[in-house]
């Protein structure tokens, strides 16, 4: 058992203290781009339907009162099966009665932050799976990328927002989104002025962020892999809100409770996430693995 005794929670034993300061997660990136369903109670598991395209060929010119070929509608059953998700922090007596870090009441949020950030970790791996690709292994990110994964999801009917969900290096690294809008380079030994691309590159300017770009809704998780295969690439994804599906327990996302050992002299913080990811119609959404080395 790891025990938060008096070695590891050292910060604030015996002192008056300020503030906390307490590392966060980037999180809830991904639940506001997944389609939601919650289970009913009884049931551990959620269903999604995803439909086939109907297409103009299934449509045929007819000729007045005569019959014509039926067709069939099809779908297919998307599961997603709800599991635990835990963390627990186990904390001795003499930490809580010594500390001046209000262990109580930071310990919640703490664990709780680190559900979520498992949250987008677990949706944020979906992206990978989605045969549709952009750029690639080695290849630097490309306006061109995000506009070919436009095409792909407008070419499969996908409904719109879509969303760009990018890595922290594919956003602000050096072959990232920021650096596509912005030229500042340098011919011979002589500097030119930064050249910015219109509008969203005086965005990128002054804000350090562009928030859409190309028809996209753009986001950023510190949960995607940047380092893929060892090889410096990262794994960010473009989508439709239907791409993917999430399936939250009967009693809710989160829980977060603790309970007493007083044998032992501690008390145990547990933080739970219920649910289950699934990746619902594949062509609502292209990998876009590039490289961020």
């Amino acid at each position: 058992m790891a025990l938060t005794n008096t070695s590891t929670a050292a910060g604030g034993l015996g002192k008056t203290i300020g503030d906390a300061v307490i590392a966060f997660n980037h999180v809830n990136v991904m639940y506001p781009l997944v389609t939601v369903k919650q289970a009913a109670r009884g049931s551990n598991s959620v269903q999604f339907s995803d439909w086939t395209k109907l297409t103009s060929s299934n449509v045929t010119a007819a000729t007045q009162a005569t019959a014509t070929t039926a067709v069939a509608i099809t779908s297919a059953a998307r599961t997603a099966t709800i599991s635990e998700h835990v963390i627990e922090a186990d904390v001795s007596d003499l930490v809580l009665m010594g500390s001046g870090d209000n262990v109580d009441s930071n310990a919640g949020p703490a664990l709780g932050n680190a559900v979520a950030a498992k949250l987008d970790a677990d949706l944020t791996a979906l992206g990978t799976a989605f045969s549709q690709t952009a750029a690639g292994a080695g290849s630097s990110l490309g306006l061109s990328d995000v506009f070919n994964s436009m095409r792909l999801l407008r070419a499969a009917g996908a409904p719109m927002p879509y969303s760009l969900v990018l890595s922290p290096k594919q956003i602000w690294g050096s072959k990232g989104i920021i650096s596509l809008l912005h030229d500042d380079a340098v011919t011979g030994s002589n500097s030119k002025p930064m050249s910015l691309m219109g509008s969203k590159g005086e965005e990128a300017f002054q804000t350090g962020y562009v928030g859409t770009m190309a028809g996209f809704n753009i986001y950023w998780s510190d949960q995607i892999n940047e380092d893929v295969g060892s090889g410096g690439d990262a794994a960010g994804f473009a989508m439709s809100k239907g791409g993917l599906g999430l399936g939250v327990g009967a009693e809710g996302l989160f829980r977060i409770r603790s309970e007493r050992n007083e044998a032992a002299r501690y008390t145990a913080y547990v933080a739970v996430g219920f649910w289950g990811e699934i990746e619902i119609k594949d062509t609502y959404g292209v990998y876009i693995l590039s490289d961020v080395s």
